[in-house]
C-alpha cells in the first residue's frame, strides 16, 4: 500500500491530458492519468515504465554512482596496485562484472563516467548531469583511451581507468579544464548498446 501511495504522489503532478497515450517523459514512456487508484492502474504504470526501451538499466545506472569517490589526497601511485595494464599503457580495474554483450566498433554504446585529474579534482561528470552519454565507439569519437577500454567492456561493467596522455589529450590538454600531459582517471560504467 505505502508503494501504491508513492507512485500516486510521483505522478500526481503529470497532467491528466500527458496520461492518455501521450509521453510524458519523452520516451516510450506513456504515464496514466494522475490519481491512481486501485490495481489497473498500478499495473499501467508498472509496464508503461518497464515498456521503455533501456528504462531499467538508465535507471539503476543514474541512481547508482556511489561507487566514484576519491581517495583523501588525490590518486596517488599506490592506489593504482593491482590494475591491469594493456600494451598502449592503458590501466584499469574492473569493479563490477558485466552480464551483457561486448560492443562492436562503430556500434552505438551509452555510458555513464566520472573524469578526474590525478590531484583529485573533477572534470566533468555525467552522472552529476544524470545522463548518460551516448557516441559510437571505436571510430574516434571520444579519447583513445575510452575507445580501447569500452571494446573490452560488457554491459553493466564498471571499471576505473588510468589513462596516460598519449591515450586522451597529449600536449594540447583540453579546453583549459586538462593540462598539456595529463594522466585522466575515469570512473566508467557501459550502460547499454543501441541496436
Amino acid at each position: 500500500m505505502r508503494f501504491v501511495r508513492s507512485l500516486t504522489a510521483t505522478l500526481r503532478g503529470v497532467p491528466r491530458q500527458l496520461g492518455r497515450g501521450r509521453s510524458a517523459l519523452g520516451a516510450a514512456t506513456v504515464l496514466p492519468a494522475a490519481g491512481i487508484i486501485g490495481r489497473r492502474g498500478l499495473l499501467l504504470a508498472v509496464s508503461a515504465i518497464i515498456a521503455s526501451p533501456g528504462a531499467p538499466a538508465l535507471a539503476k545506472a543514474e541512481a547508482d554512482n556511489a561507487w566514484v569517490s576519491v581517495p583523501p589526497g588525490g590518486f596517488t601511485q599506490e592506489y593504482f596496485s593491482g590494475y591491469q595494464k594493456t600494451s598502449s599503457g592503458l590501466e584499469f580495474k574492473v569493479v563490477e562484472e558485466g552480464n551483457g554483450v561486448k560492443p562492436k566498433a562503430g556500434q552505438k554504446i551509452k555510458a555513464h563516467y566520472a573524469g578526474f585529474l590525478s590531484n583529485g579534482k573533477k572534470f566533468d561528470s555525467s552522472y552529476d548531469r544524470k545522463s548518460p552519454l551516448a557516441f559510437e565507439v571505436g571510430v574516434g569519437r571520444v579519447i583513445k583511451g575510452w575507445d580501447e577500454a569500452l571494446l573490452d567492456m560488457q554491459v553493466g561493467e564498471k571499471r576505473i581507468l588510468r589513462i596516460p596522455s598519449a591515450l586522451g589529450y597529449g600536449s594540447r590538454g583540453a579546453g583549459g579544464v586538462i593540462p598539456p600531459d595529463a594522466t585522466l582517471i575515469f570512473f566508467v560504467e557501459l550502460v547499454t548498446l543501441a541496436a
